[in-house]
């Protein structure tokens, strides 16, 4: 990858990073005044099929640790990140995190955009209306809880079980070369095979369609695109990357002033976010244009049946001076990527062959 654009994302992922420290920091803050609502408020514990289905009411004690569990959970995944980024930041769910958080902003700015101009705005069901805690509730919960209910159960569980017991699984060519019971919850390492990108398109399909009760049809693709990205994070990286990812979409919102009802929003916080904002909306913009040149470039390549990379730079597997292997399992099952980059196809490790 050009070095560049690596520099680029790091500054993404470097402000990301930032604003999740601060998300979190203001998080804290909030939670200790509000602990005595949590404890009088019911949690609902539902599931998507592919709408939200109520299946009871848990007390309010369940309520407050359950938070607290939320963002303690959030602390140790993002610690759990920098830490594997230091090792190679390419490969890291860092790098990726820095890429998607901006260019999910961009392309829902476009729709957003597009949607109001053709009369049909979204209308989120949080507001001003509605007390403070119970909108933190909302905000503070979804990024853990819904990624349970939806890349788990639609992605995690349903892969491990084809792979680990189905006839056509054991002998898909995708299957992962190792196979942990905890990878059903974890999930991370899947290569991005046929059931795999089925598993991704149903389940953003689902998560889109899960947010039409509580907000409406308008909000049905914005949401699936997020479900999309969520769904690489997770396949690729792990539970924690998608948490992080969906907790650094909404918990930003807690400190805009309009809507939430937040009692230490100010225009100072509005000012921050909103730059914040448009920081990585531009970052997206650079992002959608680099991802589209690599595509265009690897359907060029597809289609004449060759990669100029390697005709250039030809390994010799045989040569043990120059083995192509992974630099992170070691196994020689690997795949062209782009330009010199390569892919484990155990792993999913991507590496230049020079490294």
């Amino acid at each position: 990858m050009n070095k560049g654009y690596v520099a680029f994302v790091a500054v993404l992922s470097a402000l990301w990073a930032i604003m999740m420290v601060v998300d979190l920091v203001m998080t804290i803050i909030l939670f200790k005044p509000n602990f005595p609502n949590f404890l009088n408020t019911q949690f609902p514990l539902f599931v998507i099929v592919p709408i939200p289905l109520l299946l009871v009411y848990l007390s309010g004690t369940f309520t407050a640790y359950w938070l607290v569990f939320v963002v303690i959970a959030v602390i140790v995944f993002l610690i759990f990140a920098l830490y594997r980024s230091t090792f190679k930041f390419e490969n890291s769910s860092l790098y990726r995190l820095g890429e998607f958080f901006a260019l999910n902003y961009f392309l829902s700015v476009v729709y957003i955009s597009l949607i109001s101009l053709a009369g049909y705005p979204i209308v989120s069901p949080i507001s001003s209306s509605t007390p403070f805690y119970l909108n933190f509730l909302t905000i503070t919960n979804a990024g853990l809880y819904e990624e349970l209910i939806s890349r788990v159960v639609y992605i995690g569980l349903p892969l491990f079980v084809y792979y680990a017991w189905s006839t056509h699984g054991k002998e898909s060519p995708s299957r992962p070369a190792k196979l942990p019971w905890y990878r059903a919850i974890w999930g991370g390492g899947y290569k991005f095979g046929k059931p795999e990108i089925t598993a991704l398109v149903i389940s953003s399909l689902i998560f889109g369609f899960a947010h039409v009760t509580s907000w409406d049809l308008s909000k049905v693709p914005q949401a699936a695109l997020g479900g999309l990205l969520l769904g690489v994070l997770y396949l690729r990286f792990g539970l924690y990357a998608d948490v992080l990812f969906h907790f650094s979409i909404d918990s930003p919102s807690l400190l805009m002033p309009l809507g939430y009802g937040d009692p230490i929003a100010s225009s100072y916080t509005n000012a921050f976010i909103g730059a914040f904002i448009v920081v990585a909306i531009v970052g997206g913009i650079v992002v959608l244009i680099v991802y589209v040149l690599q595509a265009r470039t690897l359907y060029q390549e597809k289609r004449s049946g060759h990669s100029p990379s390697e005709q250039q730079n030809p390994v010799k597997q045989n040569n043990p001076r120059n083995p192509l292997v992974c630099k992170n399992c070691g196994s020689g099952r690997v795949t062209f990527f782009y330009d010199d980059v390569y892919r484990c196809d155990d792993c999913g490790t991507v590496f230049k062959r020079d490294q």
